[in-house]
């Protein structure tokens, strides 16, 4: 019983058809395309590539570095306004739920005792394709 429970979930996730993200009609997924993207959080502004997969983009940084994030829209209106949500080192598992590492000052060894304020655009992404 206890393996139907967890057989289950997995084939009702197979069985889901997958929705590529579309572009002026055209599935994207999967292609690399430059693009710029601004991280709220920091205010930072990076060139990158950016590939599509179903409901997720992965941006690529010059460095070597990569992040994944949940995209608000599948089917892209504005390619200068390109909406998500992921944290860096945190992969989204569904539009909730998501992966990784939680980086913070009491990783460094800080002593600090006070909590720390959330921002509220902590993870938000708007990618700008080129």
């Amino acid at each position: 019983m206890k393996v139907l429970g967890l057989f289950l979930p997995v084939l009702l996730l197979l069985g889901t058809p997958a929705m590529a993200v579309e572009f002026k009609g055209q599935n994207i997924d999967g292609q690399k395309l430059p693009a710029k993207a601004y991280y709220y959080a920091t205010g930072g502004v990076y060139k990158v590539q950016v590939s599509f997969h179903n409901k997720r983009a992965t941006i690529y940084f010059d460095d070597g570095n990569q992040t994944t994030i949940q995209l608000n829209q599948q089917v892209i209106t504005d390619s200068n306004n390109i909406e998500g949500f992921g944290k860096i080192g945190q992969y989204p598992v569904s539009s909730t739920f998501s992966l990784g590492l939680v980086y913070g000052n009491n990783w460094l060894g800080s002593n600090n005792s006070q909590l720390q304020q959330s921002n509220a655009l902590d993870g938000l992404w708007k990618i700008s394709l080129e």
